[in-house]
């Protein structure tokens, strides 16, 4: 299943997708908020989504400030509509990264939506509780051992 990353504002909300392995995001779609709610249940059927990543806007110091709130309300409506686990995740500096992305001014907020679901998947690479990190880590291990010495 795969996970959709939301960038939340006032005038564009950006979307992006994970692939189903949840290890490469990619930008999806701008939408006006007036269109969200409306969007959603096909955008979640179309994409095959299980979970829900939002942005979650936090002052440089890591404080949580109005449009944190603003947001909080958000994803209340989000899981109210769909039923679907939405977590939040830290969402500073990712609007200024974009401006260094090819069509980073256009497409600004399904990139920052990209650049979210991508730092979040990333953190959540290798978790120690996934059994498929532990296979991949043991599968690593055996893969790196030294070849065992020759004999003379």
């Amino acid at each position: 299943m795969k996970i959709l990353g939301i960038d939340y504002g006032e005038k564009r909300i950006g979307l992006a997708v994970s692939d189903e392995s949840q290890t490469l995001a990619r930008e999806l779609d701008i939408l006006a908020p007036k269109d969200f709610f409306k969007e959603l249940p096909s955008i979640i059927a179309d994409n095959q989504i299980s979970q829900i990543v939002l942005g979650w806007p936090l002052n440089m110091e890591g404080k949580m400030t109005e449009k944190t709130k603003e947001v909080e309300s958000f994803k209340l409506e989000i899981q109210g509509l769909t039923f679907i686990p939405v977590e939040v995740f830290d969402e500073r500096l990712s609007s200024s990264m974009t401006k260094n992305l090819p069509g980073g001014h256009e497409k600004k907020d399904s990139l920052a939506a990209q650049i979210i679901l991508q730092n979040y998947l990333n953190k959540n690479k290798h978790n120690p509780n996934d059994m498929n990190s532990i296979q991949i880590s043991q599968k690593q291990i055996s893969d790196n051992s030294d070849p065992p010495a020759k004999a003379y």
